[in-house]
């Protein structure tokens, strides 16, 4: 079970490193449009994420129709995640 938790628990931390690296927000404003632009082309939806695009997610998170998930990660970074 530790391999597994391990590798999970790495996935979980490399995707929230990319939402600060691939959503529009004050941890981006130090990249030039030309960085974000290169990280951006190499995923399925080009664009810069937006907070907004999490809000279904997490709407969905906090409902009654996901009252019965657990330990799980759910990726919302435009298709970069694919590419890894």
């Amino acid at each position: 079970m530790s391999r597994y938790i391990t590798s999970k628990m790495a996935i979980v931390g490399f995707m929230g490193g990319l939402a600060n690296d691939l959503t529009n927000t004050l941890a981006t404003v130090p990249q030039s449009e030309e960085q974000k632009r290169a990280i951006w082309e190499q995923q399925a939806i080009k664009r810069m994420g937006e907070p907004e695009d999490v809000t279904g997610s997490v709407l969905f998170l906090t409902n009654d129709d996901a009252s019965f998930m657990t330990g799980q990660a759910i990726v919302v970074d435009g298709g970069q995640y694919r590419i890894g």
